[in-house]
């Protein structure tokens, strides 16, 4: 099968190609080139930017592939250049979608596909919009599509920083140091590892009960916040030691550390992945634990695992909340990976 992923080397992406090449298909992928390369060298790769919209589907033009992956569509202009671009020269578009677009609180647990859409972010409203152009577009000109809603994703390529972005988290549960979990930790919520969510996306591929559908592709196994952090705990034999802050507090001290608890975190957050088995031969069979014990063994081996005394702000916002205080943030500390937004 020839595969083109759009992105390709992100979390995710690098564990599709991975089992793609694997199990001997004919991987591209398309990218910046910006981001540091962790899949087969024998992959293809072709530089440049899908934003460009002209530029991108003028590189588009001479090829031809049996499905299209798009890790990194963010705008619903993505999604029309998506149909520009492979309507006649593939049979199937998927794109990575995010549980995101149902917002929250969620109408019942565990949520089911048909969730309605209610995104508080402009990330989710945006999935939202995507996912739409391209289900309406399913059939037209024999080109097929398929939408996929990963969860929270993780495993080696990403750092255990919790809901904070703290990457001295689990180096802070083997000293037994305090750690921030809002609203006490009772949200249900679910992690899933990367290898799990990835053989979805790959058993979605060309499979005729996936066109036209979108799918849940998140953990089995199902917890909550206090749940998440004991498993990590354990995974680097430390000892969970807790504050619970309110989350508005947590938004209002610091609103770019703290985006994702605000619009995303703070919901119970459990979904039902019998769709996705029932058609794709979905299921989990990576237990948090164990998720946790190869992240942190990566993030050890890549150097990504922070020293406590790296990053301050758990101890900063602790303290501050206690004592009824606006915490000190030195310049810099109020951050989030995520481009650095504050709504999500």
């Amino acid at each position: 099968m020839k595969v083109l992923l759009i992105g390709g080397t992100g979390l995710i992406s690098t564990a599709i190609v991975q089992q793609l090449v694997e199990r001997g298909d004919e991987v591209t992928v398309y990218n910046r080139g910006v981001t540091p390369w962790r899949i087969p060298k024998n992959v293809k790769v072709i530089h440049g930017d899908r934003w460009k919209y002209p530029e991108f589907e003028k590189q588009m033009e001479p090829l031809s592939f049996d499905a299209v992956i798009d890790m990194v569509a963010f705008a619903p202009e993505n999604a029309e250049s998506l149909l520009r671009a492979f309507t006649g020269r593939a049979k199937q578009i998927v794109v990575c979608s995010t549980v995101c677009v149902y917002g929250g609180p969620l109408t019942k647990l565990p949520a089911t596909d048909d969730e309605p859409h209610r995104p508080v972010g402009d990330y989710g409203k945006n999935k939202s919009k995507i996912e739409s152009i391209l289900l309406s577009a399913n059939g037209r000109n024999g080109l097929h599509t398929t939408v996929l809603r990963p969860s929270f994703t993780t495993g080696e390529g990403a750092t255990a920083a919790g809901t904070m972005f703290d990457d001295s988290l689990p180096n802070r549960l083997r000293a037994g140091l305090p750690v921030i979990l809002h609203d006490g930790g009772k949200a249900a919520w679910a992690v899933a590892h990367v290898s799990d969510v990835a053989r979805g996306f790959v058993h979605s591929l060309l499979n005729p009960k996936a066109y036209g559908q979108a799918y849940h592709l998140t953990s089995d196994e199902h917890t909550d916040w206090t749940g998440v952090y004991g498993a990590l705990a354990q995974a680097v034999g430390g000892k969970l030691n807790t504050v619970s802050i309110p989350t508005d507090w947590l938004y209002a001290q610091a609103p770019h550390r703290a985006v994702g608890v605000k619009y995303i975190f703070q919901y119970p957050s459990t979904f039902d992945n019998s769709k996705a088995a029932r058609d794709l031969g979905f299921k989990t069979t990576v237990p948090l634990v164990e998720t946790f014990r190869r992240q942190v063994a990566w993030m050890e081996e890549t150097g990504k695992l922070k020293k406590v005394e790296e990053d301050r702000f758990e101890d900063l916002m602790i303290e501050a909340y206690q004592k009824g205080a606006k915490p000190d943030l030195p310049e810099g500390m109020d951050w989030n990976p995520w481009g650095n937004g504050t709504t999500g």
